[in-house]
């Protein structure tokens, strides 16, 4: 049958075909090239990253913490949940900030400044100036002599054009005369040094200021760093990350995903890094049947709930795929993860595989038994 017969056949068959027999209207379980917008399912980790954020807003200190665990444990799926959890929990919250990055990859951390900066935005630069109005001791905190002449010029014109020249300086840009005359600045923000420290200035006058309660940078893929950049750019790169934590020691919730081998890399070729990385919150491959039955289960039952959503009636309950399969499809697989030496079967590739089987399943001319 030729693609042209199959794309016809497809637009025959009623829509309603896979609702009416396993409740579902799309295959339930992702691809391993999809990594985004995926359901998560909650486990002791999510529990761990609340505390984390809990202490977080107790303490008034910043925190560190890395989601640590082999490719295909489920670290990108585990930031993105928490990414929407964070900014639910802080919608009537005003001063919080959630930045989420992919650095992939870099050769220096000018990208992640330059998005945390993005993120701060003119707006609130704005809430910054009104603030300052009537109380000019906040400014006395930044240390740059450049960033508190432009926090006061700010203050006293806080109009769109300061606030964007502003926000270009921030960001590094070419310093021009419209620049000086509007701001009073006097050298550009031109490596990642002066870029960290301006907005450590930042951060510490609008936290004074109140108008900036926290910041949570969720950092991913930076083990890709050294799979491409050189020795001495992974070195800067670390030791940008290192500085940026040391310059916000309040207001900043760094969480960054790393394999158990790049962490070990980074903290040889870096050890003045080390200490900033201790605290861990572990995320491990499947190991036993009832894990991998539980997660093939959520992601059907996801699906049916997702498809209930839109119908007015109930889908049917036939399993795409028996439970039995699941079981014979995991045992393969450690089998495998045992020979290869691997601890357990990654969730990304169970889910490949249980996808694949499902696809077959969804074939037109097939029916499950």
């Amino acid at each position: 049958m030729s693609l042209r017969d199959k794309l016809r056949e497809l637009e025959n068959q009623p829509a309603s075909d896979l609702y009416e027999r396993f409740g579902i209207e799309t295959n339930p379980y992702p691809a391993s090239n999809q990594t985004m917008g995926n359901p998560h399912q909650t486990s002791e980790a999510d529990a761990e990253a609340e505390d984390r954020v809990v202490t977080f807003f107790r303490d008034d200190t910043s925190q560190v913490v890395v989601i640590h665990g082999t490719q295909g444990v489920g670290k990108t799926n585990f930031l993105n949940h928490f990414e929407i959890e964070v900014r639910n929990a802080l919608r009537d919250r005003r001063g919080y900030y959630v930045v989420r990055y992919l650095a992939d990859p870099e050769g220096s951390f000018d990208g992640t400044t330059r998005r945390l900066v993005e993120e701060l935005g003119t707006e609130h630069l704005g809430k910054l100036a009104d603030s300052l109005k009537d109380d000019k001791g906040p400014i006395e905190e930044a240390r740059s002599h450049d960033m508190r002449t432009a926090l006061r010029r700010l203050r006293k014109s806080n109009n769109d054009e300061t606030k964007g020249l502003m926000m270009e300086w921030l960001l590094g840009l070419r310093l021009f005369k419209a620049h000086r005359l509007a701001l009073d600045v006097q050298f550009r923000l031109d490596t990642v040094e002066s870029k960290t420290a301006a907005l450590r200035d930042l951060a510490q006058v609008s936290g004074r200021a109140g108008v900036l309660k926290g910041i949570f940078l969720l950092l991913d893929e930076i083990e890709k760093q050294d799979g491409v950049l050189g020795p001495k750019a992974v070195i800067r790169y670390l030791s940008a990350l290192r500085a940026m934590v040391d310059a916000l020691p309040r207001r900043l919730f760094l969480m960054i995903a790393a394999t158990p081998d790049a962490l070990n890399r980074y903290s040889y070729a870096y050890p003045a890094l080390r200490s900033r990385l201790e605290n861990h919150i572990e995320l491990r491959p499947l190991n036993d049947d009832q894990d991998a039955h539980d997660l093939a289960k959520f992601y059907l039952q996801t699906a049916r709930r997702t498809a209930q959503q839109t119908r007015s009636t109930m889908g049917g309950s036939k399993p795409i795929i028996k439970s039995s399969e699941i079981q014979d499809c995991f045992r393969d697989m450690q089998d495998q993860a045992q020979k290869r030496g691997d601890e357990g079967v990654r969730q990304r590739e169970f889910l490949h595989r249980l996808h694949r089987m499902a696809e077959d399943r969804l074939k037109m001319n097939h029916r499950p038994q």
